[in-house]
């Protein structure tokens, strides 16, 4: 495996790939599956998962409507994308590249009428989402996470 990836990391038009390392490179050219990265902060992951992407699309194994990218923040979501726009061809960006929450969002309001959900939902606030589980904490059948008492409760005390 390793040779195909030699081979395949040399060939590939994805602008900067010398810049990258022989770990980075190889992720970049993985073959077909899953591949876990394990790396600290500032090592590159960002750069390696943006190259990925633009080979995926250069050597047309996925379409850019076929790729998805999910980060934990709006920063990183929009640095993602701002880097696979350098280096995928002009016209090739209609990658999903969001958070978390922003696909789920997304998923919820495209399917909100087959859930049985109005498409203009909108999100609890924080404040909320406190008043809410004050209110109503004790009617959900949660056991597990249920407190032993409460000083909101004299009952339950």
């Amino acid at each position: 495996m390793a040779e195909q990836i030699s081979a395949i990391s040399t060939s590939t038009s994805v602008t900067g790939l010398a810049s990258l390392n022989a770990a980075q490179q190889a992720a970049v050219a993985h073959g077909d599956g899953p591949l876990l990265i394990i790396a600290g902060a500032g090592t590159g992951k960002t750069t390696v998962i943006a190259h990925r992407i633009a080979h995926l699309i250069n050597s047309r194994r996925a379409r850019p409507e076929q790729v998805l990218a999910l980060t934990f923040t709006e920063k990183a979501a929009a640095e993602m994308e701002r880097r696979v726009d350098l280096l995928v061809p002009y016209g090739f960006t209609d990658t999903w590249i969001s958070t978390f929450h922003a696909f789920g969002d997304r998923v919820l309001r495209e399917h909100a009428l087959v859930l049985g959900l109005s498409p203009d939902f909108r999100l609890l606030t924080v404040p909320e989402q406190v008043i809410f589980f004050q209110e109503h904490l004790f009617e959900l059948p949660l056991d597990y996470f249920r407190p032993l008492g409460s000083p909101l409760r004299p009952d339950t005390a």
